[in-house]
């Protein structure tokens, strides 16, 4: 990636972050009981588990990539993966930073389509990871006796219901692509019309390529469902970290008890995805959540603050890691120039563009031509030829 492009989105993620710190509250924190050499350790421990989600995301994205995963190395990936995340965290609407990033990092290693489909097909999996993740926590928010008539089980239920409906319908639905589809949809929009119109006649062919991409790996079923599983377990692991805020908090909670904090926060903070940074809606899920548990809200603020303590720094990291980009090089880069080897001057009398002319072939000398005697000798009959020996025997 140019330079340039990466300098904007590092401007983008700083100014975001900044409005993320400057729209949070901490006037009423107590940081001197808060700012511990414990609690300091237990945040770098928050960040190795949130390392291994990364981890499971670029993984993600490696069986997605399918052959083309050999051209890209991993930790490149993963710094990809990484940066990509916290531009979606500082941005509106999610998807806005993170993945244009994600494409024109890609177009590296492979081509723009294939770096489009992969991409797109990841957003794809990761909503789904949130599905999978909403339905199991209404699941769990049921059987612990909650009642369905709150308004937290309203949410979750309904969520649940019509998000599955729609990816199921996608799913199933093999004839139609979904980049071409929409980007035709927009070619009807009235004022976008004029210019639609031409992007879509100009680029048709690889909004083509890019549907045939994501068919194709919707027809492999063993990466299709190791993808998934793969975002299933992350969700699991980020219902760790909600687990360990608390427990370290001294609150008497449950793994499952991770999962509603989780998948409330989650709700919450997408039904909302509008605001940028999901300020305040992730925080205002889980204090809904902590009336179920049981758990009072001051312990919650705190928690929410570690959390967002946490979300900074990982943030801070994806964005620093936007100016470093390892150069790779190329077949198609110039082959580095030869000094030229003092001779006998022929090579500056020939075009560059051409060798010197072999040098010719060493031959033996000619023999030397026959005798007088040696040719008399010839042309003599074989029996008048006498043998030398016959006349010393004489």
């Amino acid at each position: 990636m140019k330079f340039r492009y990466r300098l904007i989105f590092f401007i983008i993620g700083v100014i975001g972050l900044g409005i993320m710190v400057w729209q949070s509250d901490v006037t009423h924190i107590d940081w001197k009981s808060l700012l511990t050499p414990k609690s300091l350790l237990f945040l770098l421990g928050l960040l190795g588990l949130w390392l291994c989600i990364y981890i499971l995301h670029t993984l993600c994205y490696y069986v997605i990539l399918g052959e083309e995963r050999r051209k890209v190395p991993f930790l490149s990936l993963l710094k990809i993966c990484v940066s990509g995340f916290a531009l979606n965290s500082v941005t509106p609407a999610g998807l806005v930073g993170g993945e244009p990033y994600r494409i024109i990092a890609l177009k590296k290693y492979c081509s723009t389509e294939k770096a489009s489909s992969a991409t797109l097909t990841f957003s794809l999996f990761y909503i789904m990871g949130h599905v999978a993740m909403w339905m199991a926590g209404s699941i769990v928010f049921l059987a612990s006796g909650f009642s369905v008539r709150s308004v937290l089980g309203v949410l979750l239920i309904i969520t649940t219901v019509v998000t599955a409906g729609i990816l199921v319908a996608f799913f199933l639905s093999k004839k139609h692509g979904l980049v071409r589809p929409f980007m035709h949809f927009l070619t009807k929009v009235p004022l976008l019309k004029k210019v639609m119109v031409k992007v879509y006649e100009k680029n048709e062919a690889s909004y083509v390529e890019i549907d045939d991409n994501i068919k194709a790996f919707r027809s492999t079923r063993a990466r299709f469902w190791t993808v998934f599983a793969l975002q299933f377990f992350s969700r699991l692991l980020e219902c760790v970290e909600y687990y360990l805020i608390f427990l370290f908090l001294g609150q008497s909670i449950n793994f499952f008890g991770g999962v509603i904090l989780l998948t409330t926060a989650s709700l919450i903070g997408n039904l909302l995805f509008l605001i940028p940074m999901q300020a305040g809606t992730r925080e205002g899920g889980m204090i809904m959540a902590l009336s179920f548990l049981a758990i009072e809200a001051s312990v919650g603020v705190v928690g929410a603050l570690i959390y967002r303590i946490r979300d900074i720094l990982c943030i801070l990291i994806g964005i620093s890691l936007i100016l470093f980009d390892r150069k790779k090089k190329t077949s198609d880069e110039p082959l580095p120039a030869v000094a030229p080897v003092e001779g006998d001057g022929l090579e500056d009398a020939l075009p560059d563009d051409t060798e010197a002319p072999p040098e010719p072939a060493e031959t033996a000398d000619p023999p030397p031509p026959p005798t007088e005697d040696a040719q008399a000798e010839k042309s003599l009959p074989k029996e008048d030829v006498k043998d030398p020996s016959e006349d010393s025997e004489g």
